[in-house]
């Protein structure tokens, strides 16, 4: 069973699911109502960006690779890059099938900034030593996940919905910034670049307790405005993820760390209840 979960980490299935979760999240604070072929095309498109980050990454370090997912993704490269095809083809096809033209011309241009994204990721990392790429991996993650949601209300958006936007965010952000911490020493050896491999692990452990602290006031705040549950659940994620940054030595011996972590995008699954 072990090795079963491995391979979907590996596989980014989790992050799909869990793309699922933040979305449900954004209809739910948002009041937003999103055609059904979406919540099958969004969890394809979040599994093609991630596959096609980490099959880049896994090129570029091949058998030196020092993580278990880019060593993975290095040894079935040719398997995994027939089923990426197969889906971009199947995704393409269900998106100008199903959704409409404002949805398409708004994940059309997150697209482009996206495999904009992980060319300059791939060929000119250095850029990310002057703008952190975990913030730009946040910003793409809320944008494809609440983006749609977002739109489809706006501009009938209220004040505590942004509020409780941004603190969401901060939660997405610092997920990122943790991964950077638990894999300081990984990113050194494959040369990548990271939050932490610039600024240290220290400064990067002060940084995430100041966005998930920061996250639970605007979320207590936004509750006491209007008692909406999706504040209740924004604070039991940032308690989470405080939580994982204070016993990371724990956590690291088989990537518990990232379980833990994936494990936030599908709290919201609760809010079907």
């Amino acid at each position: 069973m072990n090795r079963i979960y491995k391979i979907v980490q590996y596989l980014s299935i989790d992050v799909a699911i869990g793309s699922i979760g933040s979305s449900i999240l954004a209809v739910k604070v948002f009041e937003a109502t999103i055609p059904l072929f979406y919540w099958l095309i969004l969890p394809v498109c979040v599994w093609i960006i991630y596959t096609s980050d980490h099959l880049l990454d896994a090129i570029k370090v091949k058998n030196h690779a020092t993580m278990g997912r880019h060593h993975f993704h290095y040894i079935h490269r040719k398997g995994i890059s027939l089923f990426l095809v197969f889906s971009i083809l199947i995704s393409t096809i269900l998106i100008f099938q199903h959704l409409d033209k404002k949805t398409i011309f708004f994940g059309g241009g997150l697209g482009f900034l996206v495999l904009s994204y992980l060319l300059i990721n791939h060929y000119y990392p250095e850029i990310f030593r002057f703008f952190p790429r975990e913030c730009i991996i946040a910003i793409g993650y809320m944008a494809g996940t609440w983006g749609i949601p977002f739109i489809s209300k706006y501009p009938l958006i209220s004040r505590v919905q942004v509020l409780m936007l941004i603190s969401y965010f901060l939660i997405i952000f610092s997920i990122p910034l943790l991964y950077s911490i638990y894999e300081y020493k990984s990113d050194l050896l494959n040369g990548f670049i990271s939050f932490s491999t610039m600024f240290g692990i220290k400064i990067a452990e002060y940084f995430i307790t100041l966005l998930l602290v920061l996250s639970v006031f605007l979320s207590t705040y936004s509750f006491v405005l209007i008692h909406q549950y999706c504040n209740i659940l924004l604070v039991l994620m940032a308690f989470i993820l405080l939580g994982v940054t204070f016993y990371r030595q724990r956590l690291f011996i088989n990537e518990k760390y990232r379980t833990i972590s994936e494990i936030i995008n599908l709290l919201p699954f609760l809010l079907l209840l």
